[in-house]
């Protein structure tokens, strides 16, 4: 049991040290990045609003793709824009 208690408090010196150390050689501060380097990282990340819709527009589309007589064709048209689901320019929401 002596051990244990020995060997905990021994765990968490070494272990308050390191993080002392630490701290002072890695910077915490986001100061050091800078705006272009931002920007590029988030340049990597996909248009999640762009995927959204096209994964709920995409069905829609291929079904109105389908009909061949023109009224149908147009009230289908016609209420995919009422409801929203009508193709979204980029930029817009």
């Amino acid at each position: 049991m002596l051990k244990m208690v020995i060997g905990f408090i021994t765990g968490v010196t070494i272990s308050g040290l390191f993080v002392i150390w630490a701290s002072g050689i890695i910077p915490t501060q986001a100061d050091s990045l800078t705006d272009n380097t931002t920007d590029n990282l988030t340049g990597l990340l996909p248009d999640i609003e762009a995927i959204y819709h096209e994964s709920l527009n995409l069905p829609f589309e291929m079904a109105e793709s389908k009909i061949y007589d023109e009224d149908i064709a147009e009230f289908y048209r016609e209420l995919m824009d009422r409801t929203g689901l009508g193709r979204v320019e980029s930029g817009t929401k």
